[in-house]
């Protein structure tokens, strides 16, 4: 009697970014590292408030200080996490950049992602005292509403330091310099700001302007740091087609990180305290933009027609934006900006998931574990 044919064997691509599987060591660290956040913020709360109560939201409130546990608590989960999985093989590639590289990267992260966990916790704080007008919490109801905020941003934190990939580093400079802006314009003294620039918000001496210009630094950081990860995955993508594809990605590398630097130069200089430089940075960065764009669509062989053709929408409605500023004024150069910078991180969120595609597209496969069949004589083969 014949034996059945065994199915051919299946082959899968390894992702370019090393995407880790849910993995039980990583929920646990992750909810341990939440409960005990939780339970330290619940003490911190009763202890801090000494019997008084606080509304919600605004300055002294339980969310500016549920804010200021959670930051304290997302930084260390997230670098540890990162940290511990790097040290069991995850993202090896790393081993390949300086030591110094390897800490300002991990520090930007771990910075952003502190950042983005206060950011969070009080909007959704301002955002309830808005639902509970002139409602005050107690000590202990205070405490339980913290270790909530802390221990949700903490486990969020931990779980996604086991799990950075390029796409997770471009969200996450996205929503840091979003939410960041818009508190700081919801929070500016000056409300009419937008009549100038968006970089007036910069000029404020309050929590506006700090928390602008702390908005800037970071995101510009983070892209830094994103910089690597998006060269990693062209670098593969690039060896299918072309021998000089370690060079090429290296470039691509430094003129992201130079869209970083300047974006970090915008914020430690204010528009107020050295004009030219603060401008000479911001645009800096759309010049390189444009280099960046130019260089895509010259040595990266193979990348999608989707890309291109979006980069060149980009740079189209780039121009737009500012024709409509100037000569034809139908917006102020607020509008301008707004209409740039989003089509700026439109772009990046795309080209970022089209080079991890790249790569994908282009890394060996490998197959599946084989599986024991049965066969009808008793025997087993494999799949």
């Amino acid at each position: 009697m014949s034996r059945w044919r065994t199915s051919p064997a299946r082959r899968t691509h390894h992702a370019a970014s090393e995407t880790p599987r849910f993995s039980p060591t990583v929920e646990a660290r992750a909810t341990r590292w939440a409960l005990g956040a939780a339970l330290v913020a619940a003490a911190a709360t009763v202890l801090v408030m000494g019997g008084v109560r606080m509304p919600l939201g605004g300055g002294e409130s339980v969310g500016s200080l549920a804010a200021l546990l959670a930051a304290i608590a997302a930084g260390p989960a997230f670098a540890v996490s990162f940290a511990l999985e790097r040290r069991r093989g995850y993202l090896a590639w790393r081993n390949t950049l300086p030591r110094a590289k390897r800490a300002t990267d991990l520090i930007a992260l771990s910075a952003a992602m502190m950042m983005l966990a206060a950011l969070v916790v009080v909007a959704v704080a301002e955002l309830f005292q808005l639902g509970f007008r002139g409602l005050t919490i107690d000590p202990f109801g205070a405490a339980a509403l913290a270790a909530a905020a802390v221990g949700a941003m903490t486990y969020v934190a931990s779980a996604s330091g086991a799990r950075v990939t390029s796409t997770g580093v471009a969200s996450l400079a996205t929503l840091v310099l979003f939410i960041g802006t818009l508190a700081s314009m919801v929070s500016a003294s000056q409300g009419d700001w937008w009549r100038f620039h968006f970089s007036e918000l910069g000029n404020e001496s309050g929590y506006a302007g700090y928390q602008f210009n702390l908005s800037l630094i970071t995101t510009g950081a983070v892209i830094t740091a994103l910089a690597n990860f998006v060269a990693h995955d062209l670098e593969i993508g690039l060896r299918a087609h072309v021998e000089t594809a370690q060079r090429r990605a290296r470039l691509f590398a430094w003129l992201l990180a130079v869209i970083g630097l300047c974006l970090m130069v915008a914020g430690f200089v204010p528009d107020a305290m050295a004009f030219p430089v603060h401008v000479g940075a911001a645009s800096g960065m759309v010049v390189v933009f444009g280099v960046l764009v130019g260089c895509l669509l010259a040595l990266v062989p193979g990348i999608g027609r989707d890309i291109a053709v979006f980069s060149v929408l980009v740079v189209a409605g780039i121009l737009v934006a500012v024709a409509l500023w100037v000569p034809v004024d139908y917006y102020n150069l607020t509008g301008s900006e707004f209409i740039i910078a989003g089509l700026l991180f439109a772009w990046l969120m795309l080209f970022v998931r089209q080079a991890r595609a790249y790569a994908d597209a282009a890394a060996p496969a490998a197959p599946l574990a084989s599986a024991p069949v049965a066969q009808p004589d008793g025997t087993a083969a494999t799949v």
